[in-house]
C-alpha cells in the first residue's frame, strides 16, 4: 500500500513538473521569436 501511494505520488508529481517546465518553454520561445521593428528615431 505504502509502495504504491508513493509511486503515484512522484509519477503526478513529475507529470505535474514536466508540464510547468513545457510551459514556460512555449511562452519564452514565442517572446524570444517576437523582434518588434526598431523606429527610425532610434536608428541614428
Amino acid at each position: 500500500m505504502n509502495k504504491i501511494l508513493k509511486n503515484y505520488i512522484l509519477t503526478s508529481m513529475a507529470s505535474l513538473l514536466s508540464l510547468i517546465a513545457l510551459t514556460g518553454i512555449s511562452t519564452n520561445s514565442i517572446f524570444y521569436l517576437y523582434e518588434p521593428n526598431i523606429p527610425k528615431s532610434l536608428k541614428k
